[in-house]
């Protein structure tokens, strides 16, 4: 285990990626099952090829992504590039899809290539994240819940066809019924979806409470103030592409947003990115980001293992 961030690392000194994995399976399987986390550093690849078959030495079965909240390029069959956002944005810590009605249980990154400068992925322990959360806020988050507004096709961030992956309205709807979404068409191209959901959950398999939504994300506190402003002033209040309130519609307060921002910064575990580092998490143990970054980066993302939100209960309240 590397002492400095805390990650379990298998070094593979120039073997070939995907076999190494294969024969290091059970000590990659047991490290994720201990930690959530894994890197595999040092290995030989050259490119996408070499990931899937790393995947498949992994037992992942790839996943469709949707019900999309970011841009991204699908490479290979599962493979996909990681967020698409231009190199001086920060992306704040999140647990995939934890917005959505299904999320995958494992991720695996890999670099093909690392960024000049920056460009990070740092994680945190969601379930430790808890203790520094102010108590009273955690308190108000699980009781009163959050909801997910989403709106699309105003020309700022995803359309839907993009987010949903068809141009068919009745595939949509479809997809929202079944999906536990709300939704509606407040204009002729544009859709509206709202999603309730809890701030935390129970992991399938430690049975700990974790912090699983997505409110440092898509809150409106992360978007630069005056990016903000000028969106606010566009679209209305109740327009922004991505929004989390309280779920009794009510707006979460910057300071709240700001103090569980805070607390993920001081869990956060940091590690610069190799060339070939193949990086496999337990997705409700621990969330991940982006720091800035120069330079041509290029890290690639495949999702496993498919979790409902049918299948996972809500723990119960602390007092």
């Amino acid at each position: 285990m590397d002492e400095l961030t805390g990650i379990t690392v298998l070094r593979a000194d120039g073997e070939r990626l995907g076999p190494f994995v294969r024969r290091h399976l059970p000590a990659i399987d047991r490290a994720v099952a201990e930690t959530g986390v894994a890197l595999i550093r040092g290995a030989d690849a050259e490119g996408v090829g070499d990931f899937q078959q790393a995947l498949d030495g992994l037992g992942f079965r790839p996943l469709e992504y949707t019900e999309r909240s970011t841009p991204r390029s699908e490479v290979g069959d599962g493979v996909f590039t990681s967020t698409e956002y231009p190199a001086r944005e920060v992306i704040p810590q999140h647990c995939e899809s934890s917005y959505a009605g299904a999320w995958p249980g494992r991720l695996a990154f890999y670099c093909a290539t690392p960024a000049a400068t920056g460009g990070a992925t740092p994680i945190t322990d969601v379930a430790r994240v808890l203790e520094d959360i102010p108590a009273e806020a955690l308190r108000t988050l699980e009781a009163r819940g959050l909801r997910y507004v989403r709106n699309y096709g105003s020309g700022v961030g995803l359309d839907w066809r993009e987010a949903f992956q068809t141009d068919s309205r009745d595939e949509v709807a479809r997809f929202c019924s079944a999906g536990g979404l709300e939704w509606e068409w407040p204009e002729e191209d544009r859709l509206r979806t709202v999603r309730r959901a809890p701030a935390t959950l129970v992991h399938p398999r430690t049975g700990h409470r974790v912090w699983f939504n997505h409110l440092v994300l898509f809150h409106q506190s992360s978007l630069p103030e005056g990016l903000r402003a000028d969106l606010v002033a566009l679209f209305g209040e109740d327009g922004l592409p991505n929004d989390v309130l309280f779920g009794d519609g009510d707006r979460i307060p910057d300071e709240m947003v700001a103090a569980v921002r805070a607390a993920f910064e001081r869990r956060a575990r940091r590690f610069g990115w190799r060339r070939h580092d193949l990086l496999v998490i337990d997705n409700m143990r621990w969330s991940h980001g982006r720091e800035a970054f120069t330079g041509e980066r290029r890290v690639l993302v495949s999702m496993s293992d498919l979790i409902t939100r049918a299948d996972r209960p809500e723990p119960a309240l602390r007092g």
